[in-house]
């Protein structure tokens, strides 16, 4: 055999086995020092006592809550939103689509209306005799002509007489 043929044969094969070696490691951790970095994070400090002061007023039950007296500035508010509403002659209607002695009829005609997108509600009253009835309604409205159509449409897909109520 040629020995130029034979130094070929010998640098190609001490190629690839230098490939063979070498260029899965390119390949394996392609960041070599990924592992040694850490994370510095450090924990915020710790709040000084002045806010343990303000904890401790917090009241721990139901009863804490309504034995404490009710500011000043929050009651005037409140005072003053009653007022100006009652001023102001505010008024909003229901639609009472119905009275039923018993809750699930209330509440079947309820998902009726409301599968239509009606706005309804069953609430409940007892009548001096002691007997509880369940009303079903539709609505608030505050615009009184909205409410009469409503109504209307009632009406017409139910075949129900209903009853338009101030509040």
């Amino acid at each position: 055999m040629n020995e130029t043929l034979k130094q070929r044969i010998v640098g190609a094969t001490v190629i690839t086995a230098l490939a063979a070696i070498f260029v899965p490691m390119l390949f394996d951790n392609p960041v070599p020092d990924a592992d040694n970095y850490t994370n510095e994070l450090s924990l915020p400090k710790e709040p000084d006592n002045g806010m343990q002061d303000l904890l401790d007023t917090i009241p721990k039950n139901q009863q804490a809550v309504l034995s404490r007296p009710i500011p000043a500035k929050i009651k005037i508010q409140a005072e003053t939103i009653v007022q100006s509403a009652k001023d102001s002659d505010l008024k909003s209607w229901v639609i009472q689509v119905g009275s039923f002695s018993h809750k699930q009829n209330a509440q079947d005609f309820r998902d009726k209306l409301r599968k239509n997108k009606f706005t309804a509600y069953v609430d409940s009253i007892t009548n001096s005799k002691g007997i509880t009835l369940y009303r079903l309604r539709v609505g608030p409205e505050i615009d009184k002509a909205r409410a009469v159509k409503a109504q209307q449409q009632l009406e017409a897909l139910y075949k129900v007489k209903t009853m338009l109520v101030s509040e």
